[in-house]
């Protein structure tokens, strides 16, 4: 979907420094770069969701609005404005793959 601005080993720390134990937790089962360094469609929603509501912590979405902006070429409140919430909600955990819609969506 998206590259990366940074490599993927350092794209983990900033989603380590996420200070929410579910988060933390997550990361391993939905947060995907493939080996070119493109993060899949899913992933980008997922971590735009936290930065969303941060499941009711307000340090938690602070602290993943801040690594998305670290992480993405796209900045949260770019992406926000084009990407309806409830839409990536249902995406985040879809079966197949959202990139090419997601795409669509951002203008890419």
């Amino acid at each position: 979907m998206k590259l990366l601005k940074v490599y993927e080993s350092e794209a983990r720390r900033i989603l380590a420094s996420v200070s929410h134990e579910r988060f933390h937790k997550a990361i391993a089962n939905n947060w995907k770069v493939d080996a070119a360094g493109e993060v899949d469609g899913r992933s980008v929603c997922w971590l735009y969701c936290w930065a969303k509501n941060g499941m009711s912590s307000v340090d938690a979405a602070e602290e993943a609005e801040w690594a998305f902006n670290k992480i993405l070429d796209i900045s949260y409140n770019e992406f926000d404005a084009r990407v309806d919430h409830e839409w990536a909600r249902d995406a985040r955990y879809s079966k197949s793959s959202i990139d090419a819609q997601l795409e669509e969506l951002l203008g890419l």
